[in-house]
């Protein structure tokens, strides 16, 4: 403890001290300021002062990491650790600054590049040399290993890519200490590849031909050539989404797909890519295009999405980026897309069936409902033709009915359109507002977008009768034929003359005609009728049994599957049962079916809706013209919904069997979720409905998860990707890198 003296104490005692000057004693006057300075320092010292300093500490240099062992021509990055000094440092290589092409260099931030050729003395030092004092130093030791010990194999990415003829694809070795320029390459064994192979470059970047094939693309080790990496690109020719299900007839089927099979697809090799930001809910397909040639932004493969808030998105199909290429806004001057006018359709009503694409005439043509922005709005469905290349509109054509009947407040354009023999069929049901509403059938020339003709399914007033077909659309063959099915609506076709009502019914419309050439009607229409149990809840899908025999195919409300002769379709008995000489028809036993059904490998997949806890995705196989009156003993392990989903289904057609097809449908349960939920890409192996071969719901942190749902969507499975359109995105599936 320092003595107890304060200031006070001090200066009383100096104050003392004068008061005796004539003191005999020198030594009392030295002795008071010796007592008054040790007063002082300990007052200095209880208060923290130091009287001494100690050695400063001392300066160290380490170089982080310590020690390391790359191969010939590899680079590690070195890191000087100072403490007690400025950290400026100079590096040196076996005591050679910034060390020379023998024993490797390295530059000012510590990057070390090993000499290419093993030295005679195979470990150097990488030395940092502290600048303001160079006595301090600090090292590592490095040890260049040589290329030729790398066995093998080598590992390539991608290891499995698809790309089309325009589309080059840059594969990299990722062994260690390998990088591209350390192998030689080669495409199906020839060095380099060839025009008819496609070629590869040095540093690996592989330029396809124009023809479809798959090919083996080889990295082999230039100082070791046993050590050799394989990757396989697939090169195709997809021609291409144009239009709903990928076909006219509905099908749901790409037959071109490459690169995607149950062997290659699972959640550690598959899962989303990127996705793109749109404006509105899609719930329309996305449309795809390969080797498109953008103006002014060279060639990519584009996908299309068409949103409710009346807009087309054009992106590059496989760019993160997701920089539209264009996109069309198709709202006139003074008006909106349609607001909360649809209670099954909202926030908004724009742009609901799935556009259609006229690749000879790089057209994409959709229809857009709008209206005016007032109090009292008035409302317009629009057609339009956009430039594929550049967006660019073309004068729309307003859709109307000669008689003036047809009006848009009442009608939702929910069918996908339908583009056949140089004419656009578009189709409308009732939005479900109160009114004088019909189902409707327009058909305008795509070149003119004039009308060419008009029907309405219920010519009596108040009779509904409705085109909608769960977002399907109409369906052609090769002959021209046009065939809908319609919703609930009377039926008096052979009651009323000079009148009619197709309701609940499948209708065929020959080419250039506008009153059905033929039509199917259960006989228990009536029932249905009062029911509400729509015929009309799925699209028409064509398509030939293992008779050779055509078949027109669709599902109903009351969760009946209708098999019917589309040359001779039947008409309507009165009396029940249908004879199945004129109709099969085979109930699926669990909910309705609000989806379309896929017919492929001579049976009928259907994912009815989940109304009684059996909404399961099942196949009805098809023996000798006849569709079983049960399902295949495999389903789904989930059900599906209440709306059910739409299939659709992808392999590769050009070899034997069908063990690469994958079944894939959007489970959009979460569209009526309270708030809504992510949409669910599901796939199957349609030969075993039990094994779910991927779900995005399942890959660990949500790294798969897409976007809110939208009920009815249905994917697009083009060229290795899969496309899922959502309320607020465009999501992409596809190999993992």
């Amino acid at each position: 403890m320092p003595p107890s003296f304060s200031l006070h104490s001090a200066g009383r005692s100096m104050r003392d001290a004068h008061r005796v000057p004539h003191e005999s004693h020198p030594q009392k006057y030295r002795r008071i300021f010796l007592f008054a300075s040790l007063a002082l320092c300990a007052i200095c010292t209880s208060c923290g002062g130091s009287t001494a300093s100690g050695p400063p500490p001392p300066v160290t240099v380490s170089v982080m990491p310590n020690s390391a062992k790359p191969y010939q021509g590899e680079s590690v990055q070195f890191n000087a650790v100072v403490e007690n000094a400025a950290t400026s440092v100079t590096w040196q290589v076996s005591q050679v600054p910034s060390g020379n092409s023998p024993v490797g260099t390295i530059d000012s931030t510590g990057l070390y590049t090993a000499p290419a050729s093993v030295p005679t003395q195979p470990t150097v030092t990488v030395i940092a040399v502290l600048q303001s004092d160079p006595t301090k130093t600090g090292s590592a030791s490095v040890t260049i290993l040589s290329l030729s010990s790398i066995q093998g194999p080598l590992t390539l990415s991608p290891a499995l890519s698809s790309v089309t003829t325009s589309q080059s694809v840059q594969l990299n070795v990722l062994t260690a200490g390998v990088s591209n320029s350390d192998v030689n390459w080669a495409v199906d064994g020839v060095a380099n590849g060839s025009a008819v192979l496609g070629t590869i470059s040095a540093a690996g970047d592989y330029t396809p031909s124009p023809t479809a094939r798959s090919h083996l693309i080889t990295a082999t080790l230039q100082a070791n050539p046993g050590a050799i990496g394989t990757a396989t690109v697939e090169v195709t020719d997809f021609p291409g989404t144009l239009t709903w299900r990928n076909d006219n007839a509905r099908s749901g089927v790409n037959h071109q797909e490459l690169a995607l099979a149950p062997a290659t697809v699972s959640p550690s090799t598959f899962g989303k890519l990127f996705s793109c930001p749109i404006d509105g809910y899609a719930y329309a397909q996305p449309l795809y295009v390969p080797n498109l040639a953008i103006s002014g932004n060279g060639t990519h493969n584009v996908v299309f999405v068409a949103t409710e808030k009346d807009s087309v998105f054009a992106f590059d199909a496989d760019g993160p980026s997701c920089v539209p290429l264009w996109k069309a806004s198709l709202i006139p001057t003074g008006t909106q897309a349609i607001s909360n006018a649809n209670m099954n359709i909202v926030p908004f009503v724009g742009i609901t069936g799935t556009p259609v694409i006229e690749a000879s005439a790089s057209a994409l043509y959709a229809v857009a409902a709008t209206q005016t922005a007032a109090l009292n709005p008035t409302y317009n469905h629009w057609l339009y033709a956009l430039d594929l290349a550049t967006g660019t509109k073309l004068q729309p054509a307003g859709i109307a009915s000669p008689d003036s009947v047809f009006d848009s407040s009442l009608e939702t354009q929910r069918p996908a359109l339908l583009l056949d023999h140089g004419i656009v069929y578009i189709a409308f049901g009732s939005n479900g507002l109160a009114g004088d509403d019909h189902g409707w059938l327009f058909g305008y020339d795509s070149s003119a977008r004039k009308q060419t003709g008009v029907f309405n399914v219920t010519q009596l007033p108040n009779t509904q009768g409705g085109i909608w077909q769960s977002g399907g659309g109409p369906s052609a063959d090769a002959n021209g034929n046009v065939f809908v099915v319609t919703g609930n609506g009377p039926f008096n076709v052979n009651i009323t003359l000079g009148s009619y009502s197709y309701g609940n019914s499948f209708l065929r419309f020959s080419l250039g005609g506008w009153s059905p050439a033929d039509y199917f009607t259960p006989c228990n229409q009536a029932t249905l009728q009062t029911g509400g149990l729509d015929v009309g809840a799925s699209a028409p899908v064509l398509g030939m049994n293992s008779l050779s025999q055509p078949i027109l195919i669709g599902g109903s409300k009351n969760g009946s599957l209708y098999v019917v002769n589309p040359n001779n379709m039947g008409g309507f008995v009165g009396t029940c049962p249908d004879s199945p000489s004129r109709v099969q028809t085979v109930s699926v036993g669990s909910g309705p079916i609000l989806s379309t059904p896929l017919f492929w490998d001579n049976a009928v997949y259907v994912a009815p809706g989940n109304a009684n806890g059996n909404g399961y995705l099942q196949s009805f196989p098809m023996s000798t013209g006849t569709l079983a009156s049960t399902p295949s003993a495999s389903q789904s392990p989930e059900t599906l919904g209440p709306q059910g989903a739409t299939p659709v289904i992808s392999w590769n057609g050009s070899t034997t069997g069908t063990s690469n097809a994958i079944l894939w449908l959007i489970d959009t349960s979460g569209a009526l979720a309270t708030p809504n939920t992510a949409a669910i890409l599901r796939a199957y192996d349609p030969n075993n409905l039990s094994n779910e071969i991927y779900n995005s719901s399942a890959a660990a942190s949500l790294r798969d998860q897409a976007g809110p749902a939208v009920k009815f969507t249905v994917p697009t499975v083009a060229n290795g990707k899969v496309y899922v359109g959502t309320q607020t995105e465009l999501d992409v599936y596809g190999l993992l890198p």
